[in-house]
C-alpha cells in the first residue's frame, strides 16, 4: 500500500487471470487510492484479423477475451475492496473506455483484504500511554500485538517468533522510549539502569530475535523507533531530553550494520495531549506507512506549527561559524561586470579561513603596479585553467609535506593556500620589456596565484601568443601545465624516441592528452588506460597489457597509487622509464618494490612546480616549443573544456576536484560578461597565534584552577595533559583512573607508560602539579565527592575533559548485555556524572570538553555501543549550552596519531583509513583545533573574578 494513483492500459489484456491482476493492483494502492484503467470494452469483427493470432485474445470457449463495461464492474466487485466503478469516457471509435475505481477507506472492509491480513504490527508501547490508544485504530491491519515494557526478553523473543511465522510482513513500532523519564538529580542511577542501558539492550535483543527467527521467503520487518523531544530542531527546542540519545546512536550504527532491518527514527515533538488527537495519529501512521520504501526518510522529526499543522524536519550537516561571524552584519558586497569594470574594480579570489570550497569568494584587490621592475609585466587575466593542485590549496591540503594546521607563513610563496591558480591567459597592460607590447595576448604560469583580475609576473614565465594562432582564450588557458609537464617529462628527461611503447595512465585528462599528442608527434606507440581502452580502476589492465606486450613497456606515465602503481612497475621493459606524476605514494612514504626495476630501469619524479622555480629561464623556450608544435599541426586543443563564469567559482572548483573528470576545467575572469559580487578583503589565517592563546586557557584556569581529566591515564588524556602543561602553562591537573599509579606502572604491555613518564618529566620542568586519583567515572557518588573535595582546595575545578572510553567492537550477533553496558558506561554514565557533579557542587566551570568520535558520523559497523556514548555526548553538550547556558563542547575526533584508542588498535585504524579514506591527525594540531572550536563558541564560561 504505497501508491495514491495507478494508471493501467493494455497490460491487463495479456493476463490469464483478471481477478488475480486486479487483486495485485489493489494491494499497491493506499486506502482511498485511485486506479485508472484504459481498456478495450467494445470490439469489432476486424479486430480478429489484428489480434486473433495472439492466444490472450480468446477465452477458453473461443469468445473474445476483452470485457465490456458490465463485466468490468462485476470483476471489480468480485475482487472486493473497491468502491463502485465509474466510467469517465465510454468506448470511442476504437473501442477504448476509461474506467476509474477507488480503493475503499472503510476499515471494516479493509481488514478483510489480503494486504491487511498478510501484515502484522507489533507495538512496544505501554498500554496506558495515550499513543497506544491513538495508533491501534489507524494501523492498516487487524493483526496487532501490544507489549508493555514490563515483559521479559523471553516473551519478546517468543512473540517475534510466532508473528514472523504467522505473517508475511511484520512491522515493529518501538515506542518504549516515549515513557522515559527526564534526567534529574535524584533519579540518575535508576534512569540510566532502567531507561537507558536496559532499553538499549532490549532493542538489540529485538534485532537478534528477528535474525534468529526470520523466515527466508518473507521480507525483514520494518522497525520504527519513536522518541519524544530527543532531537532538537533548533537551539532552544522545548523540553529537550538527552536521555534517549544513546538509543539513537545505537540505532544508527545498527542500521548501517543491518540495512535489511529498515530501521527508521521518528522523533515526536507534539504539544501536551496531542497524542489523543485523531489528526496527529492519522498523520503519524500515514507517515510510517509511506516511509517504508523511502530511504531518505530514515531519520526525521515530526512536530506541530502554530496552526497545528504537522511539519517534518530532516537533519543535515552545517558549517561551524565563529562567534564573530555570528555577530557581524553581512559583508558589504559590490556587483561588477568583469569585462567592463575590472580595471576600475580589480579583484582576486580569497581562500576562506575555514578552507571550505563552499566559502570561496571574490574580494577587492588593488593592482600591484608600484615600482614595476624591467623584468616584470602586468597582465589582465582573461581565463585560468584549474589544476587539482589548486583544489588542494583551496582546501588547505597542499603541499603534502605540510603539517595539519600549519599556516601560509611556514610555506614558500608558491605553496601558499592563497596562491591559487597557475595557468592563465591574458592581455599585457603594462610592460617594460621590448619583447612584449601592451595588448599582446599571452599565456603563462603564475606561481603567486593567477586567480586575480591582474597579475604581475616575470617575463620569463609568459609567452606571446603568435598572431596566426586561432585558439580561443579558454583553449589557451588550458595549455601551460599539461604541455609543460609533457615536454619536461618526455622530451627533457627521457628524450622519447620513435617506436618506443608508452603506457599513459588516466589518459583522458588534460595532461594525459598532452602526453598522447607529444608521443604521436615523436612517433611513439601509445597505450592509454582510460575507462574505454584499458581500465586503470582495477588490476585488469596489467594482465591485458602483458599479453599484448610480453617484452614490456618502454615508458610508463603514472598517476596511480598503491597496488596499481606496484603492478605498473612489473610492466617495465629493460632500460625502461617510470615517470611518476601523482606522487601520492612518494609523499605517503610508501615502500615501493624497486626489485621490479632491477634491469637498468629509471624512476623519474616529476614536480613541475619545483622545475618552474629552479629552471625559470627555460620556461619561455618551452612555451615557444608548444606554439611551434601547434603551428606544425602536431598539437591541438584539449577536449572537452568545461568553462565556468567567475560567479560560479564554487561549481568550478567542485568540477576540478572530481577524479573522473575529462579534459580541463576553465574559469573565466576578466573576459566574463556575467555579474560577479566582490566582498571586502579580510585577513586570511588558518589558526592564528591570537586564537591559539584564546579564552580556553585563561590565567583563571591555568594558574588558579584545576583541570579534571577522566580517562586520565589513557593515551589521549596523557598527551593532552602534557601539551596543556608545556604549551599552555597549566599548573594543576587531576587524572581520574580506575587504576592506581602503582597498578598502572606495573602493568604489562602498557603502551601509555612512556607517555606517563614524559608527562611527569614535563611537569617537574614547568613546576606543574599532576595528581592521579582512583575514581570510577561511572560511580556517581565517587565523582561528586572528588569534585567537592577539589573545590575545597585553593585550586577548584575550572575545566573538565572527559576522555574515558572502553572499546569492544562487536557485530550484532555477538553483542550481549554485559558488553553493551560496559562500553556505554564510561561515556554515558560518566558524562552525566561529571555534569551532575559540577551542578550539585555549584562548580563554576570554564570549559567542559567531551571526546566523541568521527565514527559516529561514518558508515562504521560494529561500533554500536561505542557510538551510543558518542551520541549522548552531543546531546549532553546541546543540553548544557542551549538549555542551561553552561560551557560544553563535544568534539568528534578522527584517528589521532600517537594517542588514543586508534593508536592502541592499529587494525581498526588501518581499516578506517582504507574504507573511509580518513587520515590520522597529529596530537598537537588536534588539541589546537579543540581550543579553536572552544574559542569559536558563544561564551558561557566564567569570567575572571567569578566565584
Amino acid at each position: 500500500e504505497s501508491h495514491d494513483i495507478i494508471f493501467v492500459a493494455s497490460i491487463l489484456q495479456t493476463t490469464s487471470d483478471i481477478n488475480h491482476s486486479l487483486n495485485s493492483l489493489r494491494r499497491l494502492l493506499v486506502p482511498g487510492g485511485l486506479l485508472f484503467v484504459v481498456k478495450l470494452t467494445l470490439t469489432h469483427s476486424y479486430f480478429d484479423f489484428i489480434f486473433g493470432l495472439f492466444p490472450y485474445w480468446w477465452r477458453n470457449n473461443y469468445s473474445r477475451a476483452p470485457l465490456n463495461i458490465d463485466q468490468w464492474r462485476q470483476a471489480f466487485q468480485s475482487v472486493g475492496g473497491f468502491e463502485p466503478m465509474e466510467v469517465s469516457s465510454k468506448a470511442n471509435t476504437f473501442g477504448d473506455s476509461l474506467m476509474i475505481v477507488r480503493k475503499s477507506i472503510v476499515r471494516s472492509i479493509l481488514i478483510n483484504l489480503s494486504e491487511w491480513q498478510d501484515q502484522a504490527w507489533l507495538l512496544f508501547v505501554d498500554r496506558a500511554h495515550n499513543l497506544s490508544y491513538a495508533l491501534v485504530p489507524h494501523l492498516p491491519s487487524s493483526n496487532i500485538e501490544v507489549l508493555s515494557d514490563a515483559v521479559t526478553i523471553d516473551h519478546i523473543s517468543s512473540t517475534i517468533n510466532i508473528m514472523l511465522k504467522r505473517h508475511k510482513q511484520l512491522h515493529i513500532v518501538f515506542a518504549w522510549p516515549l515513557d522515559v523519564l527526564q534526567l534529574g538529580q535524584n533519579n540518575n542511577e535508576t534512569t540510566f539502569e532502567l531507561h537507558v542501558e536496559h532499553l538499549c539492550y532490549k532493542f538489540v535483543y529485538i534485532l537478534q530475535s528477528i535474525q534468529k527467527y526470520h523466515q527466508h521467503n518473507n521480507p525483514f520487518p520494518y522497525i520504527f523507533i519513536l522518541t519524544q523531544n530527543c532531537q532538537p530542531i533548533h537551539a532552544m527546542s522545548v523540553k529537550f531530553n538527552p536521555i534517549i540519545a544513546p538509543l539513537i546512536g545505537l540505532a544508527r550504527s545498527l542500521s548501517v550494520q543491518c540495512p535489511h532491518h529498515h530501521i527508521k527514527l521518528i522523533d515526536l515533538q507534539p504539544t501536551a495531549g496531542i497524542f489523543v488527537k485523531s489528526s496527529y495519529s492519522d498523520i503519524l501512521v500515514q507517515y510510517i506507512v509511506d516511509s517504508r520504501e523511502d530511504n531518505n526518510l530514515d531519520e526525521v522529526i515530526l512536530t506541530l506549527d502554530k496552526d497545528n499543522h504537522v511539519q517534518c524536519f530532516r537533519w543535515y550537516y552545517d558549517s561551524l561559524q565563529s562567534k564573530e561571524q555570528q555577530e557581524v552584519s553581512p559583508k558589504m558586497k559590490t556587483s561588477i561586470v568583469p569585462k567592463t569594470d575590472a580595471d576600475k574594480n580589480p579583484f582576486r579570489l580569497q581562500v576562506a579561513s575555514s578552507r571550505f570550497v563552499s566559502d570561496l569568494a571574490w574580494v577587492k584587490d588593488p593592482i600591484p603596479i608600484n615600482d614595476l621592475s624591467p623584468d616584470k609585466t602586468l597582465v589582465r587575466v582573461h581565463c585560468v585553467g584549474l589544476n587539482f593542485r589548486d583544489v588542494l590549496k583551496a582546501r588547505g591540503l597542499y603541499p603534502h609535506t605540510r603539517v595539519f594546521g600549519e599556516g601560509d607563513c611556514d610555506q614558500n610563496v608558491a605553496d601558499h593556500d592563497s596562491s591559487v591558480g597557475t595557468d592563465f591567459m591574458g592581455i599585457v597592460t603594462v610592460s617594460r620589456s621590448e619583447d612584449l607590447k601592451i595588448g599582446d595576448r599571452v599565456i603563462g604560469s603564475c606561481m603567486a596565484g593567477a586567480l586575480h583580475s591582474h597579475v604581475v609576473v616575470s617575463t620569463s614565465v609568459i609567452a606571446r601568443v603568435p598572431d596566426e594562432c586561432l585558439l580561443t582564450d579558454e583553449q589557451l588557458a588550458a595549455l601551460p601545465t599539461p604541455f609543460l609537464t609533457a615536454l619536461h617529462s618526455l622530451k627533457q628527461r627521457i628524450q622519447l624516441k620513435k617506436g618506443q611503447i608508452v603506457l599513459i595512465h588516466a589518459a583522458t585528462g588534460a595532461t594525459g592528452q598532452a602526453c598522447i599528442q607529444y608521443c604521436q608527434a615523436v612517433g611513439a606507440r601509445i597505450i592509454a588506460t582510460a575507462e574505454h581502452v584499458f581500465n586503470s580502476r582495477d588490476l585488469s589492465f596489467a594482465a591485458e597489457i602483458r599479453t599484448l606486450f610480453p617484452n614490456g613497456i618502454n615508458v610508463i606515465i603514472n598517476s596511480l597509487a598503491g597496488i596499481l602503481l606496484q603492478e605498473s612497475f612489473k610492466l617495465l621493459a629493460p632500460h625502461g622509464h617510470f615517470i611518476e606524476l601523482g606522487k601520492r605514494d612518494v609523499y605517503a612514504k610508501t615502500s615501493l618494490p624497486i626489485f621490479d626495476m632491477r634491469q637498468n630501469c629509471n624512476f623519474h619524479i616529476i614536480d613541475l612546480v619545483q622545475h618552474l622555480q629552479d629552471e625559470i629561464h627555460t620556461i619561455r623556450g618551452m612555451f615557444d616549443d608548444i606554439f611551434d608544435h601547434f603551428r606544425r599541426g602536431l598539437f591541438k586543443p584539449f577536449e572537452p573544456l568545461t568553462v565556468f563564469e567567475p560567479s560560479k567559482i564554487i561549481d568550478a572548483f567542485t568540477q576540478a576536484s572530481i577524479g573522473a573528470s575529462m579534459g580541463k576545467t576553465i574559469l573565466r575572469v576578466t573576459n566574463s560578461e556575467q555579474p560577479v559580487l566582490l566582498q571586502e578583503d579580510e585577513k586570511n589565517t588558518m589558526i592564528s597565534e591570537s586564537s591559539r592563546k584564546g579564552s580556553m586557557f585563561s590565567s583563571l584556569v591555568c594558574e588558579n584552577g584545576t583541570i579534571l581529566v577522566s580517562g586520565g591515564l589513557g593515551g589521549l588524556g596523557l598527551t593532552m595533559s602534557r601539551w596543556m602543561v608545556e604549551k599552555r602553562g597549566v599548573k594543576h591537573i587531576v587524572l581520574m583512573s580506575r587504576r592506581t599509579v602503582e597498578q598502572f606502572e606495573k602493568a604489562e604491555n602498557n603502551p601509555e607508560l612512556e607517555d606517563w613518564l614524559q608527562l611527569k618529566e614535563i611537569a617537574v620542568k614547568h613546576n606543574a602539579c599532576i595528581d592521579v586519583v582512583q575514581v570510577d567515572v561511572t560511580r556517581c557518588d565517587d565523582v561528586c565527592n572528588l569534585v567537592k573535595r577539589l573545590n575545597q582546595t585553593s585550586y577548584p575545578v575550572r575545566g573538565i575533559i572527559h576522555s574515558a572510553v572502553i572499546s569492544d567492537d562487536r557485530l550484532l550477533a555477538n553483542l550481549n548485555q554485559e558488553t553493551l553496558f560496559r562500553v556505554m558506561g564510561p561515556k554515558v554514565r560518566g558524562g552525566w556524572n561529571l555534569h551532575n557533579a559540577s551542578q550539585q557542587t555549584d562548580t563554576s566551570l570554564h570549559f567542559f570538553v567531551m571526546f566523541s568520535s568521527i565514527r559516529n558520523h561514518l558508515i562504521d559497523p560494529g561500533s554500536s555501543g561505542y557510538n551510543a556514548g558518542n551520541e549522548f555526548f552531543e546531546a549532553l553538550a546541546h543540553h548544557r549550552r542551549e538549555h542551561l547556558q553552561l560551557p560544553a563542547l563535544s568534539v568528534a575526533l578522527p584517528a589521532v596519531s600517537g594517542a588514543g584508542m586508534f593508536h592502541r588498535q592499529q587494525t581498526l585504524l588501518n581499516s578506517l583509513l582504507t574504507a573511509q579514506v580518513i587520515e590520522a591527525l597529529e596530537t598537537v594540531p588536534t588539541f589546537e583545533i579543540i581550543e579553536l572550536l572552544f574559542n569559536m563558541q558563544t561564551d558561557y564560561s566564567i569570567k575572571a573574578g567569578s566565584s
